[in-house]
């Protein structure tokens, strides 16, 4: 009998404690499952990224070069052009205006009266002709009797007098070239928009490139120097990127740079042209102001690299900082905020461990380490909010 009790207090207290021991193994803290990526080395650029439009660096606005009336242009947008063979404008002279019957009467009396004018001064110029040619043969007459007896003075008159009688025909003949030019006058004050045009001017591209712009599409008088159409240089096609100021200020001329998300298949290689020297301010589209600062960039890479982008089209541009071939880099997801730093969770013998870091460059995956970690560390990469320093942790597999 004592041996039987003996026997049931062993079981019950073996059953006790595998219960204990069953309640403290689930009662006991498990490790937390984590994503964990190794430090490593590996190329990193410093870079700074904005959106900009595409533009030519060269473009020519081609004016009228005497007011006239201008035809329609024989050119459209995106029409290539050579440099003085392609006509992009002609130009013909301006239309006379409409003349009412008093002033066309008024004209015509004016004509007829130049052109009376015109004949009696060619009838005078015959008269003094026929004068002159008298003059001059009485004097040629008198030149061989006067060895024989006839006064020196009367030669000398007849000769003057056949020398003014010649000087009288040259007058006549500029007062009929006066004339002429009254009635050629007259006669243009009766032209009226009817009158035939003449003397058309053809304006030339004074580069080779492509037809951007038409600023004045259509027929018209245009006054000198109104703008007919712009040309750009295609071979000059750039990006114009519109960069914070803080951003800008560490950009210098000569780095290097891409166009990316532009539509194309890959990323076009590009170098830094300008940075200009004033800012402006900018409306975001929360509504921020903002000051920014127009950076070129140069378009490096071969011509067919960039087909199909056109002036005015949107694009992506980033320029590199700096660049490092073997850097210590960390996944970007392992890097958190702690004390105004950064901050990354190493697993340390099981454990999570909050380590504070120094930081250089940032990209899209991952984080140049200047301190702080070594090559082989492992970190929890998107820690939730169930990670803090010294929680056991186990990382996936």
């Amino acid at each position: 009998m004592a041996r039987k009790t003996t026997v049931r207090w062993l079981i019950l207290l073996a059953l006790a404690a595998a219960g204990i021991g069953l309640i403290a193994f689930l009662l006991a803290p498990r490790p937390l499952l984590v994503e964990a990526e190794t430090v490593g080395r590996g190329p990193v650029a410093e870079t700074v990224f904005d959106q900009g439009w595409a533009r030519v660096r060269q473009s020519y606005v081609v004016a009228a070069p005497a007011a006239g009336r201008v035809e329609r242009l024989p050119v459209e947008v995106g029409d290539r052009v050579a440099a003085g063979r392609t006509v992009v404008a002609r130009l013909t002279p301006a239309s006379a205006a409409f003349l009412d019957p008093r002033a066309r009467a008024q004209a015509q009396a004016a004509a007829a009266e130049a052109r009376s004018t015109l004949a009696s001064a060619e009838a005078t110029r015959g008269r003094l002709r026929a004068e002159a040619v008298r003059a001059r043969g009485e004097a040629d007459r008198l030149a061989p009797l006067a060895p024989s007896g006839i006064s020196q003075q009367a030669l000398d008159n007849a000769r003057a007098v056949a020398e003014a009688a010649e000087q009288a025909v040259v007058a006549a003949e500029a007062d009929i070239r006066a004339r002429r030019a009254a009635v050629q006058q007259a006669e243009a004050a009766l032209m009226g928009p009817d009158a035939l045009s003449a003397g058309m001017i053809e304006v030339t591209s004074p580069t080779s490139g492509v037809v951007t712009r038409l600023l004045q599409q259509s027929e018209r008088p245009v006054a000198a120097g109104a703008p007919l159409v712009e040309v750009g240089q295609t071979q000059g096609t750039e990006a114009q990127i519109e960069f914070l100021s803080q951003d800008a200020v560490r950009i210098r001329p000569g780095m290097r740079a891409e166009i990316y998300d532009w539509g194309g298949p890959r990323p076009i290689a590009a170098e830094v042209r300008l940075v200009e020297p004033q800012g402006f301010t900018k409306i975001s589209a929360l509504g921020v102001e903002e000051q920014r600062a127009l950076v070129m960039l140069q378009f490096t890479g071969p011509p067919e690299s960039w087909a199909g982008l056109a002036p005015g089209y949107r694009v992506w541009g980033r320029v590199f900082l700096r660049q490092t071939p073997s850097a210590l880099v960390a996944p970007l997801g392992a890097l958190v905020r702690d004390r105004g730093g950064w901050a990354v969770f190493r697993v340390e013998q099981g454990k999570a461990r909050l380590r504070a870091v120094q930081v250089g460059a940032l990209t899209d995956t991952v984080a140049e380490i200047l301190g702080g970690l070594a090559a082989g560390d492992k970190l929890i990469v998107y820690p939730s909010d169930q990670v803090r320093d010294g929680v056991a942790v186990k990382a996936r597999r």
